[in-house]
């Protein structure tokens, strides 16, 4: 098992929990803690530093001075770069730059000059996350067993999920 079944299993584990007997509930309760235990652990891998959060807040200001902003003063985004495709629902996409976009790129280019080693810092601890989740569990996790007739009907995707918690 890798680190990044923890996150799978710690889904499918809130979509059933509220299913079964008080046995198969204990048994996902006390895995459930171990999990919680090395996804925080595994979760700080990737805080963003104090230097970069500065970095994004000043890159975030010098978006909002030349953005496309809404009536509330906040930065339309896109689906697609320069304000095209749709406008995004979810709050992600390209910022729409409508003013002196030459001055724009002359100050972020600059900016992202000033802060190179924290954003390669920040790249860097990134990537050791994304390898850090593709890691076999170490040390691994003695798992509470749940015996297979105590486990309720639930789909064939969530059963497969928690195979390692089932007794065969």
């Amino acid at each position: 098992m890798k680190n990044k079944n923890l996150y799978e299993l710690k889904e499918v584990i809130s979509r059933v929990n509220s299913k079964g007997n008080n046995k198969f509930k204990l048994a996902l309760l006390l895995n459930e803690k171990m999990i919680d235990e090395r996804i925080e652990a595994i979760d700080k891998l990737r805080e963003q530093s104090d230097e970069f959060k500065a970095f994004e807040q000043k890159r975030h200001e010098l978006i909002t001075a030349h953005a496309e902003l809404d009536e509330n003063g906040q930065v339309i985004v896109y689906s697609q770069p320069e304000g095209n495709g749709g406008k995004s629902k979810d709050g992600y996409g390209y910022p729409n730059i409508v003013k002196d976009k030459k001055k724009y790129e002359k100050e972020l280019i600059t900016l992202q000059e000033e802060y190179k080693d924290v954003i390669e810092a920040e790249v860097k601890k990134q990537s050791d996350f994304v390898e850090t989740l593709n890691q076999a569990l170490e040390p691994a996790i003695e798992f509470s067993s749940i015996p297979f007739d105590s486990v309720p009907e639930i789909a064939y995707e969530e059963m497969k999920v928690l195979m390692p918690f089932i007794e065969k």
